[in-house]
């Protein structure tokens, strides 16, 4: 493991430069990916509606109270047949509109998305991925970014770039 966190790099990165990049669900232009993975691109739970900004894979409709299984932008990778996947981090900006979200949860595939893993928010953050859960992935594995607590419908949330590091 010490080796992996010596010598991680960017195994999916996307700087997110584009006029209206929600226009598409999901998003694929500019992303860089390791050779040995194929990904989804960014894209959203059919709970939040895509809305314009510059720059940035931007939502609305975050406005539920509380926890909305609906509500998330999505990042799906996928190793090679023959290859593994060892994550260390996901680290993101973003931000949110003073209506936007409140509360947010990032989670995987692994235990059907039912526990937070670190704690994002609407800034952006480094997310440790480097526990065992995250290592030796062979399979498809997703995670996602849910938001909640948005003051209005119009309240948005957005992703502005994202990278995946690891091995």
């Amino acid at each position: 493991l010490l080796v992996s966190l010596c010598f991680s790099q960017s195994v999916w990165t996307n700087p997110i430069t584009d006029a209206n990049p929600s226009l598409s669900n999901p998003f694929t232009l500019g992303q860089t990916v390791d050779p040995n993975i194929t990904v989804s691109g960014i894209g959203r739970g059919i709970g939040i509606t895509g809305n314009a900004g510059s720059n940035r894979y931007n939502a609305n409709s975050w406005n539920t109270p509380s926890f909305d299984a609906d509500a998330y932008f999505y990042f799906t990778l996928t190793p090679n047949s023959g290859s593994s996947l060892n994550l260390i981090s996901f680290v993101y900006t973003g931000q949110a509109s003073g209506t936007g979200p409140t509360s947010f949860q990032f989670s995987s595939s692994i235990d059907g998305f039912s526990s937070s893993i670190g704690s994002p928010n609407g800034a952006g953050t480094t997310i440790d991925l480097s526990g065992t859960s995250f290592q030796n992935i062979t399979s498809e594995i997703t995670f996602r970014i849910y938001g909640w607590g948005a003051s209005s419908a119009a309240g948005t949330f957005s992703i502005n770039d994202f990278t995946f590091n690891g091995t």
